[in-house]
């Protein structure tokens, strides 16, 4: 269900257990965000996200006035598939595509690797329906075709990491979707060596140009993309209005 300014995302809502909906626009003056505001609430909208360019002072001024709460900011980076760079990774570790039987070991790697989020930024969502989102878009992305492609990293036989590819318009573009290492193996090369294993697959693939999405907050994720030779494309504020409360 679309309305003329909001889309609802039937998803998020049955997941999260709110009827959640998402701005169409990027831009808004003042008297559009009361048109805004009346369409949500006509709609029985619980929670509104809103993504506005980090540069636009007028709409992020406009959203602070009508009591949107900050919640994250968006960094998308980017680079040629082909220039990705490489650093080995120790020798106990090896990349391979995923298969199914790799859920189990990954899943609690998917339940805690990504507290960055704006999910877990507004605690109204609750930590555990976070959690288990990103172990839902593991499955999805190992068990149907949500995904592209799954890269895994393994040490002594058993997955420790994981980054899942999803395809994008233009077709020559892809994301990296989800980067996820467990605690064991944080520091080793386990997370660049999954990138750029990645890189290769999808370049063989026909993908020419990869980004990726990580918070403003998240340090450790943004030094290895700009390490794997990524660059920023783009800097954009999460924004959410709740119309009701959670109890």
């Amino acid at each position: 269900m679309t309305g003329a300014m909001t889309e609802f995302l039937p998803w998020d809502s049955s997941h999260f257990g709110f009827r959640i909906a998402r701005a169409t626009a990027r831009q808004l003056d003042g008297p559009a965000f009361q048109e805004l505001e009346a369409e949500c609430r006509a709609q029985d909208i619980d929670c509104l996200y809103f993504l506005a360019d980090a540069a636009d002072q007028d709409t992020v001024s406009a959203l602070q006035a009508a009591q949107f709460d900050f919640v994250d900011i968006r960094l998308t980076l980017a680079a040629a598939a082909d220039d990705i760079t490489n650093a080995a990774p120790g020798p106990e570790l090896q990349m391979r595509l995923a298969q199914e039987s790799d859920f189990e070991a990954l899943l609690p790697v998917a339940g805690g690797s990504f507290t960055l989020s704006r999910f877990y930024a507004d605690r109204r969502f609750g930590a555990d329906k976070a959690h288990l989102m990103y172990q839902i878009w593991l499955e999805k992305s190992l068990k149907t075709d949500f995904a592209a492609a799954v890269i895994v990293a393994e040490m002594a036989g058993r997955p420790v990491g994981f980054v899942t590819c999803h395809l994008q318009d233009p077709a020559d573009e892809a994301n990296l979707g989800l980067v996820g290492v467990a605690p064991s193996v944080r520091g080793a090369g386990c997370a660049r060596g999954m990138v750029a294993y990645a890189a290769r697959h999808l370049s063989g693939q026909g993908i020419e140009r990869l980004n990726v999405i990580t918070q403003g907050s998240n340090i450790a994720a943004q030094r290895l993309y700009q390490g794997c030779g990524f660059l920023t494309r783009s800097v954009e504020l999460w924004f959410h209005k709740w119309f009701k409360q959670p109890d």
